[in-house]
Order: C-alpha cells, then structure tokens, then sequence
C-alpha cells in the first residue's frame, strides 16, 4: 500500500526533474521568448512551474513535515529574504531605467532556481526517484560532451541552425572559440566555461554510477565517463581542468585503495591519449596554468575588482539588487564578488552558506549511509557542489542559465540524500530493534557514523 502511494509522486517528480534538465541542456542558451526578457528562457519557465507545484503541495498536505532535517531549504530562505530585501531598498532608492528591468528579471529567476531545488529537496521520497535524478544528470552531461568533442573536431557551433517556433535567438550567437589553436567547444551552452561546469558537476557522478551499478550494461556504465573525462580535457579550459581535478580529488577519500590506484593509472592513460591523438594540446594546456599576469583573461578579471569594490560602497550591507551589476559597467568573472556588490555582505554570507549547506549534507549523508552504494552516492553529490562552487570563482555562473541550474539542481539533491539516508537509517534500525527482541544493545553500532574510507567491496 505504501509503496503503490509513493512510485506515482517518485516517478512524477523525478521525470519533472529529468525534463527540466533536457529543456536547461539540450536547448541552446541563445534560443529565448524575446518578450519575456531575461525569464524568457525554457528553463526558467519550467523551473517556475515547479515553484507553482511546490507551493501547492504545501498548501495542500495535510501531514505535518519532519523537523530538524531541512538545513538546506534554511539557508535558501535566508538567501532568498536577503534578495528581497536588496530589491525592495531598490526600487524604494530608485534604479535607472536601464537596471530596473534586470532586477525584475534577477528576482523571478531567483524564485525559479529556488523552485527547481525544493521540489527536488522534498519531491523525491527515496533512492529511487534519486537515482533516477542523478542519472539524468549524467545523461545531459553526456550529451554535452559528446556534442562538445564534435564540435572540437570539426571547429563549427554545429547548433546554430536549430530553431524553435515562437522563440528567438541572437543573430550574431557563436558559442564557441579559438585558444592556442585548440577550439573550445560550448556545445548547447552560451561560453567554454558554462559547458565546463556541466562537465565538471556530472563527472563524478557518471563515474559514481559506473563503480557501483554493477549489473548495468558495461558500456552504459563507463562511456559517459569516458566521454565526459576526455571532453573535460579537450575543453581548452582552466576552469574545466580545476572543476574536475577536484571533484577527482573529492572522490578519492570513498574509495579502496586498489580502487584509487587503477583510477590513477586510467588518469595516466588518459593524459597519454590526449598527448598522442592531439600534438601540442597538452602544451596549451600547461601554458595555461605557466602564463601568470600575461594572461588577459586573467587581467580582465583581476582589474575590475576594485571597480566592482568600489561600486559596493554604496550600499553594503544588502547591495543594488540581483541582476543589477551589469556587463556593460565591468566584467569581472567571479559570482562571489558579483553577488557581493548585487546583494551585499549579507546576500554573499547567505549564499555560501546556502552552497555550505549542500556540501554539509551530503557530507553527513555519507557518514550515516546504511550502505556502500549511499555513501558513494553521496560522495559523488558532495564533489560536484565542490566542484560548481570551485567555478563560481572563474566566472559569473549565475548569468548562465546551465551553470546556475547545476549548482541549484545539486544543491536540492543534497537536501534530499540527507533526508533519505535518514530516513533509511531509521527503517533499518527499527527492523532490526523488532527482529532482534531484547537485544536492542546489538543494533547501536549503526547510530555510529563511518570514520573510514568508503569501501568499493573489492576488499572483501
């Protein structure tokens, strides 16, 4: 009876999820409803339904929520309220023409992120709709690779001749470009670095899955892997390169140590394949990280940093209003500093501690796992939040419709896995109290969270 009441609102939520991610990565970011502005987008209008579906859920239950397991949607309420609070003070000061349509924008798309992520945060029920949410994850980050590697190879957009009726797309729209004579690829993305943050964010959970879904197809279980590892080292891009290196580096405490040593020899092979099939790409790539100060896309960044601190003299305690700092003023490529001089000391401490809040649960959900495939489940959810927010700092993800659904999307599935794992925690624990009569002493062991390293089962 349980389980008939649940697979409808699992299957439901998870498959709103599934086409929220296709909408968000296989549509191109240029295409938009031009009367609509900056909300015109798919993604933010599918996301917004899932606002609409949220509230009326809520407004409908009639079983009392648990209490005390919602860190989460805490800190996204304190950020939210802070965006609204920047917006009003706003629009009390008086905004010039050409921002006060942007914060009107930066708001609904604010209340759209926050959709997509509570629906997901309390949508899915247990592992199951979780699965299936982290496999679409992979699917889209799978599809943009694989896109993403044919446009490395044949040096065109590939994408610029889909349209979609009653939407608009920017004439002079070229997603993709030319470093060190290597083209980097966006696929359906409107930058390399948004194309970057999908790679990184669903990299390790493609190879989560691959190392735990054992009775799956071989191939299904490692070409995303592969497709996604080798389109990361072809993206031509530092972000990308340091997105993935640490949600590799996050990984790695999960896993056995004859595990970490094979991944370190298929990290050798990869480097090597890269080296023989493209001549010259691992030099770029080097110069990368060797140009220092010559880089002028390093300068760019760095130069407006005192503009944009300047800017925030006017109101720093809540900023000028989401979506208010705008290109034409300076571009400095960091969502940190943006969101700083957007909403104030007060909105940037509530986004991290919002992107804290992720990285906490999943943290914790890897600790009271029940069993292995949880705790590596959670261990791949805990290195692509690291991995998002580590791209944050390169540039302004938040103006990017893929990156910002990533981080937003991942942040609800953190809020979930806690819930769920807590929630299997307790049924095991009662089953075992029940079967086991006056022996309540023998189940204690599993309030006890893991210290050790997650094993892949290749030790026993």
């Amino acid at each position: 009876m349980g389980q008939t009441a649940q697979q409808p609102e699992r299957s439901e939520v998870a498959t709103f999820v599934t086409i929220y991610l296709v909408v968000t990565c296989a549509v191109p970011s240029n295409l938009t409803i031009s009367a609509l502005g900056t909300v015109g987008r798919l993604t933010t209008l599918w996301a917004l339904l899932a606002l609409i579906w949220w509230v009326l859920y809520q407004v409908h239950r009639t079983k009392p929520e648990a209490v005390g397991r919602r860190p989460v949607r805490l800190a996204l309420a304190l950020f939210l309220a802070v965006a609204v609070a920047s917006y009003a003070v706003a629009m009390l000061h008086g905004l010039p023409d050409k921002e006060s349509s942007p914060a009107d924008g930066g708001l609904i798309r604010l209340l759209a992120w926050a959709g997509i992520l509570l629906l997901i945060h309390d949508g899915l029920k247990n592992r199951d709709g979780l699965v299936t949410v982290m496999r679409s994850v992979v699917l889209m980050g799978t599809f943009t690779a694989i896109l993403g590697l044919l446009q490395f190879v044949t040096g065109a957009s590939l994408i610029d001749w889909i349209t979609i009726p009653g939407m608009s797309s920017s004439a002079d729209f070229s997603n993709i470009d030319v470093r060190g004579g290597f083209v980097r690829a966006a696929a359906m993305a409107s930058h390399p670095l948004e194309y970057g943050v999908v790679l990184s964010s669903s990299f390790p959970i493609a190879l989560t899955l691959a190392l735990t879904e054992t009775t799956r197809n071989w191939l299904l279980r490692w070409l995303p892997v592969i497709a996604i590892a080798v389109a990361s080292v072809l993206s031509v891009s530092r972000s990308a390169l340091i997105a993935v290196a640490i949600a590799f580096v996050v990984l790695i405490p999960a896993w056995s140590r004859s595990l970490r040593r094979r991944a370190y020899v298929a990290s050798i092979g990869l480097v090597a394949a890269v080296y023989v099939v493209t001549p010259g790409l691992l030099g770029t790539l080097r110069g990368l990280f060797t140009v220092g100060g010559d880089d002028s896309s390093i300068t760019s960044r760095t130069n407006g940093y005192s503009t944009a601190l300047g800017m925030l003299e006017n109101n720093p305690i809540v900023g000028r209003a989401f979506g208010t700092f705008l290109p034409e003023y300076i571009i400095v490529d960091n969502q940190y500093l943006g969101l700083l001089v957007e909403l104030g000391v007060l909105g940037l401490a509530m986004f991290l501690a919002l992107i804290a809040s992720g990285l906490s649960c999943a943290w914790r959900a890897r600790r009271l796992a029940v069993d292995n495939e949880m705790r590596q489940m959670s261990q791949s959810v805990l290195a692509s939040l690291a991995a998002i927010a580590a791209t944050f700092a390169f540039f302004d993800g938040l103006s990017f419709p893929m990156a910002a659904a990533m981080l937003f999307v991942m942040l609800g599935v953190a809020g979930a896995l806690w819930r769920i794992v807590q929630d299997e925690r307790g049924g095991l624990l009662t089953e075992r109290l029940r079967a086991l009569p006056g022996g309540k002493t023998a189940v204690f062991g599993l309030l006890r969270p893991r210290r050790d390293g997650v094993d892949d089962g290749s030790n026993r």
